[in-house]
């Protein structure tokens, strides 16, 4: 008889900002649920456990998995190649793309294991596919041929798998998944995160205002540069707004690295002096988590100009510390529907200039309960629960094809 705990493994996320905050929230989600309903997690991390120090506590255990290549390219920019070249070894020799993690997960004796974004999974138990968004379909220009290719590839194996359970992170990514790729065979899931905020996320944040040399008004846009992050955007209305005589200042946090475009962020910076708002973008790059909260809530509003994402971690940073938010209407945005939004037509900086002017102009303060979010946090963990008691109920590893079609229709 199974344990009445579930043993879950959790992959600790680390080739992005993005990843690792999901993971963090998560961790932190699960923590919350009754001690009745919380599953038993092992944490497997890559090399090392430094980015997820915050949480391995709530962890029951951590693993650290690591391979040849690992070992050989760790800390160097043939880090992720390596990564990349040892899936595609295990996959051509063992059909399976991460055989030190899937040892690993034998060893702890692990039910299931989230999440996972190829096929080659054979000897991983019960592992748990997740498809945080589509961009390569629809902005294929930010994509190599052979990136496109290779991500087409392993989604349509995932989502013509129909003893596969596969996670989208939110309504619109199932239906471009289903515009692209046809109707899914695998069972679907849509899993909406949510943040878990801390304690330290509300003390006073004039300090880090301080810190920072920062004025006393400014938008902050907490995202990493990438292309499809659409900075320029968001650039150009400050532009506007100070032709009109109105200066915005923006705060700018996050990574500033593009692998896609390594000269990226230097045409920001070249663009930012071209449109003579140099005093008015403060661009702070990666600083603390506790950092860019106090930042945040010290802040006008938070802008999300981005043109794709899965489900906006900085829309739900926002939601999760009661500010409002100036966002580009991409459908995912327009779900999140964090209250005190406020859409503008994505790429387009005069529109998003328009709406900027209304935070210069008032003081937005939104109605906000900490036990209204507590639910929003427990509801993620319960969901996640869901899928992984949906995982572990057949009678086998999988689930037949016409269950599977049964529960999607629950969608």
């Amino acid at each position: 008889m199974r344990p009445s705990r579930p043993h879950v493994g959790l992959i600790g996320l680390d080739r992005w900002q993005g990843g690792v905050v999901y993971t963090h929230n998560l961790v932190r989600a699960l923590s919350h649920l009754p001690a009745v309903e919380r599953p038993h997690i092992t944490l497997f991390c890559r090399n090392s456990t430094d980015l997820f120090k915050e949480v391995t506590s709530l962890a029951d255990h951590v693993v650290v998995f690591q391979s040849l290549l690992d070992r050989v390219t760790e800390g160097t920019r043939f880090e992720v190649l390596g990564q990349r070249i040892h899936a595609g070894l295990g996959a051509a020799l063992w059909r399976e793309a991460a055989p030190e993690l899937a040892a690993s997960a034998r060893r702890a004796r692990v039910e299931t294991v989230f999440p996972v974004s190829v096929a080659y999974t054979r000897l991983l138990p019960n592992a748990i596919a997740w498809i945080p968004d589509l961009q390569h379909c629809f902005l294929p220009e930010f994509f190599s041929q052979l990136a496109r290719a290779a991500r087409d590839k392993s989604f349509h194996a995932l989502l013509r798998d129909s003893n596969r359970h596969l996670v989208f992170s939110s309504r619109c990514v199932l239906d471009d998944a289903r515009r692209v790729y046809g109707t899914p065979l695998a069972q679907s899931h849509i899993l909406r995160f949510a943040t878990v905020p801390l304690p330290s996320w509300f003390q006073d944040p004039a300090p880090s205002v301080a810190k920072y040399k920062l004025p006393s008004s400014y938008i902050i846009l907490c995202n990493q540069f990438w292309i499809h992050k659409d900075h320029l955007t968001a650039f150009k209305a400050v532009a506007n707004l100070k032709s009109e005589g109105l200066i915005v200042h923006l705060v700018c946090t996050g990574p500033t690295q593009d692998n896609r475009d390594p000269l990226f962020f230097a045409k920001l910076t070249g663009k930012i002096k071209e449109l003579g708002i140099e005093p008015q973008v403060h661009i702070l790059g990666m600083i603390p988590r506790v950092d860019q909260v106090c930042l945040i809530r010290a802040s006008k509003a938070v802008l999300q100009p981005s043109k794709f994402e899965g489900w906006s971690t900085v829309l739900e940073d926002a939601r999760a510390l009661g500010k409002p938010v100036i966002a580009s209407d991409f459908p995912v945005h327009v779900e999140q529907d964090v209250p005190g939004s406020s859409f503008f037509r994505m790429g387009d900086a005069e529109d998003c200039a328009r709406v900027m002017v209304r935070f210069l102009k008032t003081e937005e303060v939104l109605p906000y309960s900490p036990d209204l979010h507590e639910a929003r946090i427990v509801e993620f963990a319960r969901n996640f629960m869901e899928i992984v008691n949906a995982v572990l109920s057949g009678p086998s590893r999988y689930i037949t094809e016409n269950e599977s079609q049964l529960q999607r229709s629950k969608y």
